[in-house]
């Protein structure tokens, strides 16, 4: 898949696959013929991804001001090659990874009712949220839903996530009260859809978990983090996850560090060359330390004989059989049975398994930081296998590579 800029070619393709968002909106056409005619100092930003010379996904923005951009369309089209779920999580991952290294404190997006079917689980997998529905009852006139996507730039202790969940109720317009070590919450009279009556739900603490109810299920940390990427919440006495890769298996999963490209304003973002958009993302592994793992877990990601280069989010991990991995694995994963045999267990609990790690958000930083330097903060650093690093350490190592 090839990520790139749009090109005045693109155009009438473009303009036939978003007319349902133009039908809903006079500000995605008008944003169409100003991408050529404003010259490249024009606020509107377009790209596409292209799998085997057909556009298979584009999207399409604005800035609103400084830190919040209008999300003016997003479309997948249905096409040989990866599916329609890879091509447009890997393709809204990057929108938000870009968005993010520009300091984004909110993007917004109306779809139009006739594509929200297909292109609301999308949104909401990669954090936009639902914010309400624009309403019309006009003839040949369809509704739009309204879904945002919220920016935090910070850590947050495990301990703070009930408060920092009581003051989001309340902006989102929800009615508060202290129930416990919890809260009840339901919408505000005022609030409320003609013909509906809303009753409390309540988010509460069970031992380490915070339980969600009714249905009763735990609130996950992750999806708090996906929701507000790029928050980081730190579980209790968790820590980050060293990932060793050799260079040849890096260079098929991730971009190395190439100095800071990223522009400081919405408005100065230059047009970035084309590039190819990895989707596969597995790693294999000697199994350790899975009692300690979470989807979400901070990653740290070295390469050996270079140095730590990026960091990412764990998505999921499990042990399995090399001899059955093949058929586990979905077509976007590739799977190198040298280095599966590498890593399988020889001995112990899970003798004949080995570790399979899946991590998304992945963001190189800005320069490579070599052992030496790595080992100048921790001597004894060993980034020969998968293992848990410090909190200390991991942050150290970030704090470098991002100063370029």
């Amino acid at each position: 898949m090839i990520l790139r800029q749009v090109l005045e070619k693109d155009l009438p393709y473009l303009s036939q696959v978003l007319r349902p968002w133009m039908d809903c909106d006079t500000a995605v056409e008008a944003a169409l013929q100003s991408l050529f005619t404003d010259g490249a100092r024009g606020s509107i930003r377009c790209r596409v991804v292209e799998v085997d010379g057909k556009i298979r996904a584009i999207s399409l923005w604005a800035p609103q001001d400084t830190t919040e951009i209008r999300l003016l369309a997003f479309t997948v089209t249905s096409e040989p090659g990866p599916d329609t779920s890879t091509v447009a999580a890997s393709f809204l991952r990057e929108e938000i990874l870009d968005w993010s290294d520009l300091g984004v404190s909110k993007a917004t997006i109306a779809v139009p009712d006739t594509l929200a079917g297909s292109l609301v689980p999308y949104l909401r997998t990669c954090g936009f949220m639902f914010e309400g529905i624009t309403s019309c009852c006009a003839v040949n006139k369809g509704s739009q839903v309204r879904l945002c996507k919220h920016f935090l730039y910070r850590a947050m202790p495990h301990s703070h996530v009930i408060n920092f969940l009581k003051d989001f109720m309340v902006s989102l317009g929800y009615e508060v009260r202290t129930e416990g070590d919890g809260f009840g919450f339901r919408i505000r009279v005022e609030y409320r859809l003609p013909f509906m009556f809303s009753t409390w739900h309540r988010i509460t603490r069970s031992g380490a978990d915070i339980v969600v109810h009714p249905p009763a299920r735990v609130l996950e940390l992750h999806e708090l983090e996906t929701l507000f990427y790029p928050l980081a919440i730190r579980g209790r006495n968790e820590k980050p996850l060293l990932l060793p890769l050799e260079k040849k298996r890096a260079a098929q999963l991730i971009d190395f560090p190439a100095g800071n490209s990223h522009q400081d304003s919405l408005f100065e973002m230059a047009a970035a060359p084309e590039r190819v958009l990895k989707t596969g993302s597995l790693v294999y592994s000697v199994p350790t330390g899975l009692q300690s793992m979470r989807k979400g877990l901070p990653v740290l990601v070295y390469v050996n004989r270079m140095g730590a280069v990026g960091t990412a989010r764990l998505e999921e991990w499990r042990l399995a059989d090399p001899r059955h991995l093949s058929d586990a694995l979905d077509e976007t994963a590739s799977c190198d049975f040298n280095e599966v045999k590498e890593h399988t267990a020889s001995s112990g609990l899970h003798a004949g398994k080995v570790l399979v790690v899946r991590f998304q958000w992945f963001r190189p930083l800005k320069r490579v930081i070599p052992l030496e330097e790595i080992r100048a903060l921790d001597e004894k650093f060993n980034p020969q296998r998968t293992r848990f690093l410090s909190s200390a350490l991991f942050q150290s190592v970030v704090a470098a590579g991002s100063r370029g």
